[in-house]
Order: C-alpha cells, then structure tokens, then sequence
C-alpha cells in the first residue's frame, strides 16, 4: 500500500521530467513556503523547504552531497532525506546527519553552521528528496529565493502565508523571460502569495561576468510592517526603516577606554596642519597597523567592536575597522560617518530593497576640504582618496545621526587615475633581443599587482611571478636585475624594472630582420564569444596603458620598414599606435585604454571588433636590413 501511494505521488513528475531528457541532472521541483505569526509584537517565523531531484544520468553523481547552512538567526529542524530508486520501487533514508561549524581560518570567522550528508544509493534514474523546516529568528531576514539555479527546474515555487495585520514587501528581478505565475488566496485569518514558475533552465556563471544575482531570476520577500493595538509599527517599510534599525545597533556599540584610542589619533596628527594630511594618515594608519579578519557571529556580524578593543587587538573586521576611523577622525575634527554599502557582487538599491540584503560591507566616509572621500581600510593597498575597487558605482549609507542618514554613490574612478606607464629600450645583441623596461603603476592597476604579489607570489620566485603576471615576449624570456620601489608608498606610483632577454624573438630572412615591438599584449585574449556568451563582460576597473618604447638600430644595418599608424577609436576602449624614426632610433608610442566598468550584450560585436583590431597591430613588425 505505501509503496503503491509512493509511486502514484512521483508518476506526475516523471512525465515532467522528460522535457530535459539531456541533462545529467534536474530538480523536479524546489518549493519553500514561508509561515509568518504575530502575537504581542513577536513574530514566529517558519521556512518549510522542499526539494525533489533526479538524476538523469551517472556523470555527475557528486550532487548526492547535500549541505543545509544555518546561524544564529536561523536553525534547522525536521530534516526528512531519502533517495528513490524507481527500477526497483525502493526508499533508502539518510541515515547520518554531520552538523559543521564553518571554517575559521584566522582571516575569516562565522558563526554559520551546516547539517551535511550524502543521498544513499544514488546511480542513474534515482530521485531524491528533502524536506526541512528553517526557523527565522529575526524578522529583518526573510531572505530571497531562487527561482533559477545552477541546473534546470520542473517546478520553482515560493509561497507566504502572514496574517492579514501584516504588510508584506517583495520585489523580483531578472523575471521577464521566465513565465512567473502570482496568485493572491484571502483566507479568514491571513493571506498567502504564491509565485510558480515551471520549466526553467538552468544557469550558469561565466568567466569575467558578474556576480549571478544579476542575472538569476529571484525574489526578495520582506515584511513592511504589522498593526497591533490600534498602531502600525514599521519592520522595513522603507530605507528609514532599515537605519532605524542599523542605527539601533550602532547604539550597542562599546565605547569604553576611548582615550587610548585618541591618544594614537592625536599623537599620530600632532605635527600635521591640514584636515587632509590628518586624515591620510589616520587611514594610512588604520590600514597598516589593522590586520583585517571578517566576522559573521550573529548580531556580531552586525555591531562594530568597540574601537578601544580593536586597537587593542589589531585586528577587526570591515565594520570594525570603519567604526575605528569613525571615532579617530572625529576626534582630531574631521567630520565622518559610519556607512554602510554592497559590494558590486550586491545590484541592489536601498530605495527599492530596504533589507539587510542590500549591502554586505561597511566603510567610513570622511568630508575633507569640501570632498567626499570612501575610506575602506580593509584593503591594504588602495591609496587615501579613492574608494576601494569593488565598492564604485555603489549606493553608500551614511549615518549622519541617530535619525538622520544620507544615500550617495560611490563614483567611478576615471581612467586617467589608473594608469600603467611603460618605457622600453630594446636592442639587438647577436640575434638575441634585449629589453630594459620600467614600469609605473598608479592607482587600482597598483593596487591589483601589489595584491596580486603578496597573496599569489607563494613561491615563486620573482621572475616566476613576472613571467606569469606579465607574459611578456615568448616563452623563453629571461628576467634579470628586477627591482620594486615604493611597494608600501601609497602616495606615489609602484616602480618596477626589469631586463629581459629573448632568444628566438627576432627573425631574419636574408638580409631583413623582423622583429616586433609588442611584447606586451594586453587584452588579447579578452574577446567575446558571440556564439555562447549569455552575459555581460565585467571590467574592474577602467584604465590606460601608455608605452613608450624605443629600438635602437645596430651597426651595419638600416630600416627597412616600420608600420603604418594604427588606431581605434571608441567612447569606451580603444588605441592609437604610432612609429617614428630619428637617425638610428626607432619609437612607438602605443596607448591602450578602457573606460567602462561593463560591456553589455549589444556592445559584444563592438568589443571584438576592438580586439581583434589590436591583435592585429600587436602582429605588426618593424624590419631592418643589413647593409
């Protein structure tokens, strides 16, 4: 009997699941209906999950790992695992539930915790199926649901059921090429909003794309507000709502043995005259003498540490680091704010989701001299007055007082403030080519390669490094007599030189030699496919690459040839190269620069044509002959 109702529950998802007979493996349906009640301004929140998958094939057999996460505002209850074998009508239930803590590994620390397990008896055909409860315990953490995910979907569905004195807020994204259905049930005692969508695809990342959210269909539920004894009382009705409550825990914040903390401020500034020498070097400071470490600890993963205690210990996290320049700043007359912001990872608006889904970091934000300046001391290398790279474009909350707060955008940094200026001196030495290069590198193009050799480098030795971080000539370029300067002066532009040697780089032909001056090509393998590519391209940062490089013609030969000038030219991106000969000296002054943060779809053919165009110059080779 048991068997037979088993079957009869699965036969209509089996009919389903032919549509994507190709797949290895689908989720016959993925449902979560949210259960919300309110008595004596508490809510009770319950998140009942249910999840049916089957595999089509046994290539990929490693989704059997099932890992369910939770933290000190939620838990996990009434977990119900096991895996259907249809070929022979038979149930296998998980037996052994892991809970783990996450990782902790001194740069990073988290209160989450996971249930894990592995789906018995899985092979070609198998079904498996999960159901769970998550309890919600703070009404600011609905969190979003996903429609799409990383393989195709039978069935998605979201359901909320709330009493009818509580206003529930939702908005969805990426949903205009799926085909979302919303019913609205009024019951006796509440309401319940369902959203179903069926056969959807699956989505996945691709390189140098953005964060999926962008393009994932998905919701964001929030409740509003409620109404209880006469009074409506405000939960996130709006972005007011939203401060109110990250005001409330920056009430919470420890402010003892705050002298301590002056006493650096103050002794740190004392021979300093202006409001933007002092800030500098508190920022300078703070980066310096702070080593980062991120906190996800409940509430802790909200409320900044105190700044006596971060001082202290050296170390604290993105809002912990924030609160500390908050508090030294102020102290020595420079007016900042605590503020919170959404990495570019988080597209959101505060305006349009007014939830802690909006943003996942914390900066300080200082007025210095009429400018408005993002100090973000949890990267080390980004120079004072800049914002750090994967914070522009974004919305930042400033926290002007306990009622009072400001929205604003992080600008982008202009092109000209991230440059890569580069000399080069060739020559030809018994058919080897030489090179003498120095390289200076301001702005996020300083920051990427400093960071780059501090977490990357391992290792590697220095001409390792610089052989995979530049790719410069061919495969058997030598580095010698490499130097760095000013690594650790954030203020003035990295130095770095090197000389190179190149074996079978020039080619002679007779008479003429060939040999290309382009040992640098940047971008050139940055085109688009047109075929594949679903997303846009993400830029990190907008940027110009400046050359200067000069050959110098050896005895007994002439120029043969050097290339016609060479441009092309775009609001966005593009190049010029030019060639000039001097007596024995041949120059090419070559630009190359970028100055969006993204290429969309309808620009795809554009970008390429931009490459390919430059591939192509980068081919061009100037030619001497003996004489």
């Amino acid at each position: 009997m048991k068997k037979s109702l088993l079957t009869l529950l699965l036969c209509p998802l089996f009919l389903f699941a032919q549509d994507f007979s190709n797949e290895d493996y689908i989720y016959l349906k993925r449902h979560e209906h949210i259960k919300i009640g309110l008595k004596n301004h508490k809510f009770d929140i319950a998140k009942n999950i249910s999840e049916q998958a089957e595999f089509l094939t046994s290539n990929k057999l490693y989704f059997a790992n099932e890992s369910m996460h939770f933290d000190s505002f939620t838990s996990i209850e009434d977990i119900d695992a096991y895996t259907y074998i249809p070929s022979q009508d038979k149930k296998v239930k998980v037996d052994y539930i892991e809970t783990k803590r996450a990782f902790d590994n001194g740069v990073f620390y988290s209160d989450q915790e996971s249930k894990n397990f592995i789906f018995p008896a899985v092979t070609k055909g198998a079904i498996t199926n999960l159901s769970y409860k998550e309890i919600i315990k703070d009404p600011h953490f609905l969190g979003l649901f996903r429609f799409g995910t990383y393989v195709p979907t039978k069935s998605a569905q979201l359901s909320i059921e709330f009493p009818k004195n509580v206003n529930i807020g939702y908005i969805d994204f990426n949903t205009e090429n799926i085909n979302l259905d919303f019913k609205k049930e009024d019951t006796k005692n509440g309401y319940t909003y369902t959203w179903t969508v069926d056969n959807i695809k699956g989505y996945q990342g691709e390189e140098d794309s953005e964060a999926i959210l962008y393009y994932l269909p998905h919701i964001i539920v929030y409740i509003k507000n409620y109404e209880e004894d006469g009074k409506v009382h405000n939960v996130l009705n709006d972005v007011n709502d939203l401060y109110k409550w990250y005001s409330s825990l920056v009430d919470q914040i420890d402010t003892s043995s705050l002298q301590k903390v002056y006493a650096i401020a103050e002794d740190i500034t004392k021979d300093l005259t202006t409001d933007r020498e002092k800030a500098e070097t508190i920022f300078n400071w703070v980066q310096d003498n702070i080593t980062y470490v991120a906190f996800e600890d409940g509430l802790g993963g909200f409320i900044p540490r105190g700044a006596a205690s971060v001082c202290d210990k050296r170390y604290g996290d993105c809002k912990d680091m924030a609160n500390l320049l908050y508090e030294m700043l102020n102290h020595v007359g420079i007016e900042s704010y605590r503020t919170w912001i959404g990495t570019r990872d988080r597209h959101y608006s505060y305006f349009e989701v007014p939830t802690p889904m909006v943003d996942n970091h914390m900066i300080t934000t200082a007025m210095v001299e009429n400018d408005t300046i993002f100090l973000d001391a949890t990267d080390s290398y980004v120079p004072f007055g800049m914002p750090s790279e994967f914070t522009q474009t974004k919305e930042a909350l400033l926290g002007i007082d306990a009622d009072n707060f400001k929205v604003i955008k992080v600008p982008v940094q202009s092109a000209d403030k991230n440059t890569s200026t580069i000399t080069s001196h060739f020559s030809l030495e018994d058919g080897i080519v030489k090179v003498s290069e120095k390289r200076a590198l301001k702005g996020y193009e300083k920051v990427n390669f400093i960071s780059d050799y501090t977490y990357k480098k391992d290792d590697k030795t220095e001409e390792e490094f610089l052989n995979t971080t530049l790719s410069l000539g061919n495969n058997k370029t030598n580095y010698s007599n490499i130097t760095l300067e000013n690594f650790d002066n954030k203020s003035t532009p990295l130095q770095l030189g090197y000389d190179l040697s190149i074996d079978s780089y020039a080619k002679t032909i007779g008479n003429k030699t060939y040999i290309n001056l382009n040992i640098d090509r940047s971008l050139s393998n940055s085109s688009i496919d047109l075929e594949d590519r679903k997303y846009s391209k993400k830029i990190d940062h907008e940027f110009i690459k400046s050359f200067t490089t000069t050959f110098k013609v050896p005895e007994g030969y002439k120029v043969n040839y050097v290339p016609k000038d060479l441009t092309f030219d775009n609001p966005e991106y593009g190049y010029t190269i030019s060639y000039t000969v001097d007596g024995d000296t041949i120059t090419q002054n070559k630009s190359i620069y970028v100055k969006t943060l993204s290429i969309q779809n309808k620009d795809f053919e554009t970008w390429n044509s931009f490459i390919k165009s430059l591939i192509k110059a980068y081919k061009k080779s100037i030619i001497i002959e003996k004489i």
